[in-house]
């Protein structure tokens, strides 16, 4: 229902919603709503703006980069500064000073280039979706212009025009967003067939471990082969940061590297590799080579099992450090048979203890075959010699 404070004639008038025709109540909700959305759509736009300025930077960081690796020669490392050419102003000489971030020249155009690559596939997001919300507030206001017609001077509206311009903002709701203020979205529910009535899905979910490294970024580490298989070919983007024990079975681990989320760090990337030694057979040694590759770069071989991947271009390895990890997942491995105390000492536990409960019990069969096979040969003796058989 409208509240009271807009049911209002001609005259400013309160009047009581019992006295209110359809027609005026239709136009009151339609008004409200495209207002509620239109505010919503004006905010939407100043955020995009705020954020296509930021990405005009890319100019400029492209500049610096080009002009740090056309005059590489001239940078060795170590150095801060130095005269060089700027070919995009026919080869003025000018003065270049080098960031004391990064641990030589070419390290720094790198990062550049990155960032770069970054900022234009941002402002690319950017611009589409300002053009989506022009779009949508173009229609909105067309839509107020229209409603503002509706009405005439003596306050009667026309009823079919009002109607249309309600089916209109129907039609467009998927580009405007524009929600009846009274309508309540209902969740659309599938088309049931004979086939599929009653039935639920059964595509396995995913149970990836979920942890949050020390820069704050998201590291997935998969339970089984159907994780490890949707690590790679499911969930990763390009940006990410693929890694797995070398040489040893163990589970797929993914650094993500998300628009908008905090990029990894050195930091980063070693609790990743402590994760992917721990989760390995590797586990049990003091440290295991880590295997990082780009996800664009893991490759399916034709026929393999799932979970098999093929590394086309390999990343650095990393130094895990099983030891390293928290010490609830030690723990919590105990029942695997791995244990280890706080100075980082490890010893076999349950596995182990299996392993002999199986060798006795493997003894046990033996010795008992060995004891059948003597008795039934024994049996043989008495029945050639015709004595009885005794139980």
């Amino acid at each position: 229902t409208v509240s009271n404070e807009h049911l209002l004639n001609s005259e400013g008038d309160m009047i009581r919603e019992d006295e209110v025709d359809p027609s005026f109540q239709l136009f009151q909700t339609i008004r409200s709503s495209i207002a509620k959305v239109k505010k919503a759509k004006d905010k939407k736009k100043q955020s995009l703006l705020k954020e296509l300025e930021n990405s005009k930077s890319l100019e400029v960081t492209m500049k610096r980069a080009n002009l740090i690796i056309s005059n590489l020669y001239q940078l060795p490392s170590g150095i801060e500064r130095a005269i060089v050419q700027d070919w995009d102003l026919d080869g003025e000489e000018v003065e270049l000073v080098l960031s004391d971030e990064y641990n030589s020249a070419q390290e720094e155009a790198d990062a550049l280039f990155a960032k770069a690559r970054k900022m234009k596939r941002g402002s690319f997001i950017v611009e589409t979706l300002l053009i989506e919300t022009e779009e949508a507030l173009t229609l909105l206001n067309d839509a107020i212009l229209d409603l503002d017609a509706v009405s005439d001077k003596g306050g009667d509206i026309d009823e079919g025009r009002l109607y249309l311009i309600s089916d209109r903002l129907e039609r467009s709701s998927s580009k405007t967003g524009f929600v009846m203020k009274d309508q309540k979205a209902q969740p659309s529910s599938p088309r049931k067939t004979k086939n599929n009535a009653g039935k639920q899905s059964t595509r396995p979910q995913n149970t990836f471990r979920k942890f949050k490294s020390p820069g704050g970024c998201i590291v997935l580490v998969g339970r089984n082969r159907r994780d490890n298989e949707s690590i790679c070919f499911q969930v990763s983007r390009p940006t990410d940061t693929w890694m797995h024990s070398r040489g040893c079975p163990g589970a797929h681990v993914l650094v993500q590297d998300r628009r908008g989320g905090p990029s990894p760090t050195d930091e980063c990337l070693q609790f990743a590799a402590n994760l992917a030694a721990f989760y390995s057979d590797a586990r049990t040694e003091r440290k295991a080579p880590i295997t990082t590759a780009s996800p664009r770069h893991i490759q399916k071989p034709k026929g393999a099992p799932l979970g098999a991947v093929k590394i086309r271009e390999e990343g650095n390895t990393l130094i895990g450090f099983p030891a390293d990890v928290d010490d609830n997942l030690k723990i919590a491995r105990e029942e695997s048979g791995v244990i280890w105390d706080e100075s980082g000492s490890r010893s076999l536990g349950g596995k182990a203890k299996n392993r002999k409960k199986t060798k006795q019990n493997s003894k046990q069969e033996s010795a008992k075959r060995r004891a059948d096979k003597k008795a039934k040969k024994k049996r043989g003796q008495r029945d050639a010699s015709g004595l009885p058989d005794f139980f």
